[in-house]
């Protein structure tokens, strides 16, 4: 039986049975995709410390009936700096869990997988909220939720909450928009971050219809 390699980051984990997991990956090649990872739960296993959550990893993968079936796994990123800090765990956290309630599975993605290395690439040299922010408008834009552009001929999603001033609106132009580069550089007030994780959170919780739990988790720290 042919094998399938994809490069992908490990979303979520749940076990089965006495020594499976269930893996979540979101992979350059095939968006969101389950994975049946034999054994991995047991004492010397060689793949339990590559598909731990957050990971970038290349797995090898064959085709069985129900669930792609893992026959190898290698590191490519552990995002250590990001696991060890409270903060930026939570907000790491934040990121997949978006992207796993925001896509559906076997749906090819590559820019949105790009984004997603991006912010978890540059949050782990350069801890800022905004690079957050910019995922979601990002991510929203990339799926069809939600556009933050100003008015263009033949665009179909223009969705503001009310009450949103017009710097917040071109700031929000600008995180969906501009080049991570350029979100990096860019610098922003208090009140404005607080105004665009308010109304980046009313976006997200009308589409999932309901909240995110690392938000609660944010909420603490």
């Amino acid at each position: 039986m042919q094998g399938i390699k994809v490069e992908g980051i490990i979303l979520k984990r749940r076990n089965l049975g006495e020594a499976d997991r269930i893996l979540t990956v979101f992979s350059l090649q095939k968006g969101k995709i389950s994975v049946l990872a034999k054994g991995v739960r047991r004492i010397h296993s060689r793949r339990a410390g590559n598909v731990e959550l957050l990971n970038r990893v290349l797995l090898y993968l064959h085709q069985a009936k129900t669930f792609l079936i893992l026959t190898e796994a290698s590191s490519l990123d552990t995002f250590q700096r990001l696991k060890e800090d409270l903060t930026l765990s939570t907000y790491a956290f934040h990121i997949i869990e978006l992207v796993d309630k925001l896509t559906a599975e076997n749906q090819e993605n590559k820019g949105m997988y790009e984004h997603l290395v991006n912010v978890l690439q540059r949050l782990s040299r350069n801890p800022r909220q905004i690079l957050v922010r910019a995922f979601e408008a990002k991510i929203l834009s990339s799926l069809g939720f939600a556009t933050f552009r100003s008015s263009t001929p033949g665009m179909s999603i223009q969705i503001h909450p009310g009450g949103v001033n017009t710097n917040i609106k071109n700031l929000l132009e600008k995180l969906e928009t501009s080049s991570w580069d350029e979100i990096e550089k860019t610098e922003i007030h208090e009140k404005e971050a607080l105004e665009l994780e308010r109304t980046l959170r009313y976006h997200v919780e009308r589409v999932i219809e309901g909240r995110l739990k690392s938000r609660q988790l944010l909420k603490k720290i």
